[in-house]
């Protein structure tokens, strides 16, 4: 007995000589899908009283080690709270992070970045994915295995309008009303940061001149499988009257692709259904647009269509976010989707539904956000009379100085053999994206 106890003396002795590790547990889907997280972040999860030698952190999923980037983001060489540790999850994983430096493997770099006049030109190694990045930060998607076209662009800008010379609070005056995108920004920074063996990353601060402090951060993440990663925040700065806060992307696989179709599920709230006093399956089965898929159905159309809308030029407008949405080509067999980190909850209330975000599908963009153009329609049918003031004053949504409207998404590049075969595995991937958690938090809390 007194041999034995000896004995753990000695091992207890050995872990602590050469120290110990800490981990922090991944949960992921059945599906690839990326994480980017902030150090300081990850610090959060970590023991006061463990000392963290971060040259020794590895990633690892069902007991492999998988490759794994940390990007210097303020540019000091060394690894601090600022810097994003980037990988791809899949099933059961962990970050282990030892207090000692332990010898780890190096990966090659998956991109090559190339500085041009008018931006960055961005290729994967083995050719099958190529961008272009301009001044501002937007990105441009021009091939993605064996298609060479715009099959994606300006990811991650933003529409905003509203009122920049509001004096609302003081007299009950908007002024007048001005609409621009962030293309119209001056640039505060842009950075296009080391790429590593999965992604290639953007960072960019642009900031409105004409809604004075109003300023967009945005943070997108290219990854080598077709997954674009965007994190997009609006900062208040000041107090604004604002109509629309808007993230976009435009031409998406269409027009380059004119057999291209949008696909999503169906909505839970569609304004034009209400006010016919249909649902929304029946207002697109009206429309030769419901497609089932195992029994469930879907909306699906000629992504150039408006679809016949009952008012307004939008393809659908008003319309609740859903947990994906897409174009495909039948033809070309690939499509772009983008996947929300969650389904949002769909108020019972109209007004407070329409102060938040809402889904549009116009002019090829898939806009997300805030639109608050309220049309005499909505008074013309009893299921939305009296449901949102038309009283343009009483429109707009009142941002203070502090307040900030984050939206994160995944965007994926991917190939299917038909529309059964996307929708397949776009649920399957958005189940992925959602179900993501590390240290047991949801990944859209980071």
């Amino acid at each position: 007995m007194r041999q034995i106890f000896l004995f753990l003396i000695v091992i207890s002795s050995i872990a602590i000589m050469f120290g110990g590790t800490f981990s922090i547990p991944i949960d992921a889907g059945s599906m690839e899908v990326p994480v980017v997280i902030r150090m300081s972040d990850l610090l959060d999860f970590i023991p006061e009283d463990f000392e963290p030698v971060w040259s020794s952190l590895k990633v690892t999923f069902e007991g492999k080690e998988v490759p794994f980037q940390i990007e210097d983001v303020d540019g000091n060489s060394r690894i601090s709270s600022k810097d994003f540790l980037v990988f791809l999850a899949k099933g059961e994983g962990k970050i282990v992070i030892a207090d000692q430096s332990i010898e780890s493997i190096s990966y090659k770099k998956a991109f090559e970045i190339t500085k041009v006049d008018s931006g960055w030109q961005i290729k994967t190694i083995d050719g099958r994915l190529e961008a272009f990045v301009n001044d501002h930060g937007l990105a441009k998607i021009t091939k993605f295995g064996d298609v060479e076209a715009t099959l994606l662009d300006e990811i991650g800008i933003a529409r905003v309008s509203g009122w920049p010379e509001s004096t609302f609070y003081v007299d009950g005056k908007l002024g007048k009303h001005y609409e621009e995108t962030s293309g119209a920004f001056r640039v505060v920074s842009t950075k296009v940061l080391e790429p590593g063996p999965l992604a290639a990353g953007i960072i960019a601060t642009l900031e409105s001149e004409k809604f004075k402090g109003l300023v967009q951060e945005l943070v997108v993440h290219i990854f080598k499988n077709g997954d674009i990663l965007v994190d997009n925040t609006f900062r208040f700065e000041n107090y604004a009257d604002m109509m629309k806060v808007q993230t976009m992307v435009t031409r998406p696989i269409a027009p380059a692709l004119e057999d291209a179709v949008h696909i999503l599920p169906v909505f839970r709230r569609l304004v034009w259904a209400d006010q016919l006093g249909i649902t929304p399956y029946e207002y697109w089965l009206e429309r030769n647009a419901i497609t089932l898929v195992d029994r469930i159905p879907y909306i699906v159309f000629p992504a150039t269509d408006p679809m016949k809308p009952l008012w307004w030029g939008a393809t659908y407008i008003f319309a609740s976010m859903e947990r994906w949405r897409s174009n495909f080509s039948p033809g070309k067999k690939i499509g772009i989707a983008e996947i929300l980190p969650e389904i949002p909850v769909v108020p019972a209330v109209y007004k407070k539904w329409i102060d938040g975000d809402t889904w549009v599908y116009e002019s090829l963009e898939f806009r997300d956000g805030v639109f608050k153009w309220i049309p005499s329609e909505f008074d013309v049918y009893p299921a939305t009379k009296g449901a949102y003031s038309l009283k343009l004053e009483n429109m707009p949504n009142h941002y203070k100085h502090g307040d900030t409207v984050r939206h994160l998404r995944l965007f994926t590049l991917y190939s299917a053999e038909n529309v059964t075969d996307a929708i397949k595995l776009l649920e399957k991937k958005s189940e992925s994206f959602r179900k993501l958690k590390i240290g047991e938090k949801p990944f859209k809390e980071f």
